[in-house]
């Protein structure tokens, strides 16, 4: 499989000048696949996350962690019982630098694992034309790696901020549509680069085996970076979708939209032949939004989620209603490139289900263009809260 080679400048570090010191880069990889075994279909992740790579290149540094700040002379005070250990100890704010390769699954039981290194161990193998962390790679049509954490692991480094478990995955995919940046400014740019993606290949997940297939794989990808994440965060994304005039598969279809970006969200919708592209930074893109997420009153399906989002542009009106069960959401959490132990706390799932609606606007009427059933959509909204201590 290949993608085109339109977008190729952006297979590469995004973060430049200030931002390798104090900035983050996100690639985002969203897949679902089908358990050999039982039938079960599972919805995969598997991201890379940058932060502040030249604070420290040759070591990872997490700001989870309270470090004392304690020179020699007041250490060797304290030894001989001359000062006390609590006068000088003072603990210092510590900017988190490293890469972060994290990996996991949706859905009911839901879990992350984390894997840190160094930022200079991301690296560019020509050969390969793909991006290495570790034994995971990066390329511009592969995907692959594997990540084990234990539960001793996480006992002894809960700083880690993940599950244990084991997860192996080696997959090609196709970009079938590609989307440029959707927010692009000197500080935060958001590009769902393959906002419907094919893939194809395994996934081994703490012993169970998992088959992705082209047509059913509901594939994602997006990348972002910036100095600061947004906060709130919001974000609603899926490939997976139905007319509901006709019944067929819009296979051609999809749509994702992301922000806090000053307040408001940037929008790209794909519905066959219609196509709106809504970045947010343009002058020239003039568009009111208004977005929200409510829990839903408890019923037989159990507690859920309402994500909504309308959208008017001239004569053109989007409107998306999502729902996803808490019981198939969970919460991951990135260090913010300030550090202060702060983090992105993102509720997510990513078996959302609702529907999509586009109007145009004749006179006073609205003319409905499409409406469809959407399924295997990520939900996702967050906000950065100070660490648990």
């Amino acid at each position: 499989m290949a993608s085109s080679k339109k977008y190729n400048r952006f297979d590469n570090y995004l973060l430049k000048g200030k931002l390798r010191r104090n900035g983050y880069e996100r690639w985002r990889y969203v897949f679902t696949g089908i358990n050999k075994s039982t039938g079960e279909q599972r919805t995969f992740f598997v991201e890379l996350y940058y932060v502040n790579p030249l604070i420290s290149p040759k070591e990872s540094v997490l700001a989870q962690k309270s470090r004392l700040k304690i020179n020699e002379n007041d250490l060797q005070y304290a030894l001989a019982g001359t000062i006390s250990a609590q006068s000088v100890s003072q603990e210092v704010a510590v900017q988190p630098s490293y890469v972060l390769v994290k990996a996991g699954f949706y859905g009911t039981n839901g879990k992350q694992m984390n894997s840190f290194a160094a930022s200079s161990s991301l690296v560019f193998v020509k050969s390969e034309n793909a991006f290495k962390a570790g034994n995971c790679t990066f390329g511009k049509d592969v995907l692959s790696g594997s990540l084990e954490v234990s539960p001793r692991d996480i006992r002894e480094h809960p700083e880690m901020l993940c599950s244990s478990g084991f997860m192996e995955w080696n997959l090609h995919f196709e970009k079938n549509v590609e989307v440029g940046p959707m927010w692009n400014t000197k500080t935060n740019f958001w590009m769902p680069i393959g906002a419907k993606t094919v893939f194809a290949g395994l996934v081994h997940i703490d012993g169970q085996e998992y088959s992705v297939v082209p047509r059913s794989s509901s594939g994602y990808i997006d990348k972002c970076w910036g100095e600061e994440i947004p906060n709130p965060f919001f974000h609603l994304s899926s490939s997976n979708l139905t007319s509901v005039i006709s019944g067929k598969p819009l296979i051609r279809s999809c749509f994702a939209l992301e922000g806090e970006f000053d307040k408001r969200l940037s929008i790209f919708v794909k519905l066959e032949g219609t196509k709106i592209a809504l970045s947010g930074s343009s002058f020239f893109d003039k568009y009111t939004e208004i977005h929200n997420w409510t829990q839903m009153p408890e019923d037989a399906d159990g507690e859920k989620l309402h994500w909504t989002v309308s959208v008017h542009k001239k004569r053109l009106v989007i409107d998306i209603d999502l729902y996803c069960k808490t019981s198939e959401m969970f919460v991951r959490d990135y260090e913010i490139p300030q550090g202060e132990r702060k983090l992105l706390k993102v509720l997510g799932g990513g078996t959302g289900f609702g529907e999509i609606k586009i109007f145009k606007k004749t006179g006073k009427n609205l003319e409905m263009l499409e409406h469809a059933n959407v399924l295997d959509a990520v939900c996702e909204y967050g906000t950065v809260d100070a660490a648990e201590e």
